[in-house]
């Protein structure tokens, strides 16, 4: 009794610390050690409780209880306690639970390979270190090689992810044949081990054009950013030629100008020629161009939307001290910054009340504090500060934010949705 609830202790931890690495923390630090805590005990009850039902009634049934219960259990706290998309934690939860079946049956061939008796101490312990040593080296490829290109990639196409999850799902029946298999017959007879190693080399070539898709889903949102920041980068040489004309036409005019005031002065008008200064300093600022920060990237967003919502008569209010050289790459300002603005004037356009967007960027020691707002829809769903139904552009937002520990937060009062994103440079 004594090793199996260590064996069993043992497996819980092990899904948390893998739940942790794969996931998004979408409740505080305390609330997720309460919640990881309230599985653990769950857990082991559920798994004792199905370990005697396996002992007093060895049936297809009783196996079928106990792998489902669960299973369910993990699917649930992982999809409660991860903050991204569904589609997303979907096929994270099926690769995980993949890959645990292959790692438990490889513990009982090995463990059957020196022990005749699988119910013994020696080899409930056995099986319990080799499950847990065959996952440091999974946790640290997934560490190093793949949770970067997984929290990068956006969920935006939904049809892919759940396509590779059907995937996921297959190869996780085949491997739940083996433990089933596996508790009939109470151990792993020679062909079935050839098999399971055979599928489980399959599984692998399966998963890396997985992830090699998924990494080519990553350059392609990629590519999409350049094409964006191209496009802001354009409109800005196009704003920078135009300066260029009108410095031109300014200097061309400045000479009839001066022979005017001067010809004023001559006559003694000074008044009519304070008041002809006055008009020209107001003709100058009506056709100053705007340049909301010195950083190009963000001054072109900026000028960009203030242009659109201009068009589409919507007040539109920036504040910016982003510096020239910013610690956020263009391309992640290109995705967080249009995608707001992109969604806020969307936001107005729906609305038929006061229709004006306002969006602060500071920088305030090692952080960069985006605040923007905007009139919204009543029926906006905001759950643990997100957007319920949020769509691709949120998505593309959450992407980028991850990787300056960005901190986002929706919320809505008499109408008006704000939106706080803090990046730690």
């Amino acid at each position: 009794m004594i090793e199996q609830l260590v064996s069993l202790t043992l497996m819980a931890i092990m899904h948390i610390v893998c739940f942790y690495i794969m996931t998004v923390r979408k409740y505080s630090a305390k609330k997720t050690v309460f919640i990881y805590s309230l599985y653990i005990a769950v857990f082991i009850c559920l798994a004792i409780i199905a370990s005697k039902i396996l002992f007093y009634i060895h049936s297809l049934h009783a196996i079928s209880f106990a792998f489902v219960s669960t299973f369910l259990t993990a699917f649930f706290i992982f999809m409660a306690t991860s903050a991204d998309p569904v589609c997303k934690k979907v096929f994270l939860f099926l690769c995980y639970s993949t890959m645990f079946c292959i790692f438990y049956c490889s513990s009982v061939i090995v463990s059957s390979i020196w022990f005749s008796d699988e119910l013994s101490a020696a080899a409930v312990y056995t099986k319990a270190i080799t499950r847990t040593l065959l996952y440091l080296p999974a946790i640290w490829a997934y560490i190093r090689f793949l949770r970067p290109a997984m929290r990068d990639v956006p969920s935006s196409n939904k049809k892919v992810w759940y396509s590779i999850s059907l995937v996921s799902m297959l190869f996780l029946i085949v491997f739940s044949v083996f433990l089933v298999v596996h508790y009939m017959e109470n151990d792993f007879r020679a062909w079935h081990s050839i098999l399971f190693v055979i599928t489980v080399v399959i599984y692998c070539s399966v998963l890396w054009v997985i992830f090699d898709m998924i990494r080519y889903m990553k350059k392609e949102s990629r590519t999409e950013l350049i094409e964006k920041n191209m496009d802001y980068l354009q409109e800005q040489l196009k704003i920078a030629r135009d300066n260029e004309l009108f410095a031109k036409t300014i200097r061309h005019d400045f000479r009839h100008h001066n022979q005017n005031i001067a010809v004023m002065l001559k006559k003694g008008e000074i008044g009519e020629t304070l008041r002809y200064i006055e008009q020209y300093n107001k003709s100058l600022d009506a056709v100053k161009p705007r340049e909301f920060c010195p950083n190009v990237t963000v001054n072109a967003i900026l000028t960009n939307f203030y242009h659109i919502a201009h068009n589409k008569g919507i007040l539109f209010y920036a504040y910016a001290d982003t510096p020239d050289q910013s610690p956020i790459a263009d391309m992640d300002f290109v995705a967080i910054l249009s995608n707001l603005l992109e969604n806020a004037v969307n936001g107005c356009k729906e609305c038929k009340v006061s229709r004006e967007i306002k969006i602060n960027i500071r920088t305030i020691e090692n952080k960069t504090v985006i605040v923007c707002s905007n009139p919204c829809r009543e029926n906006i769903e905001i759950v643990n500060h997100m957007i319920k139904n949020k769509g691709v552009g949120i998505d593309s937002i959450v992407a980028s934010s991850r990787k300056y520990n960005g901190d986002i937060s929706y919320k809505q009062d008499n109408g008006i949705l704000t939106v706080c994103v803090i990046l730690k440079s």
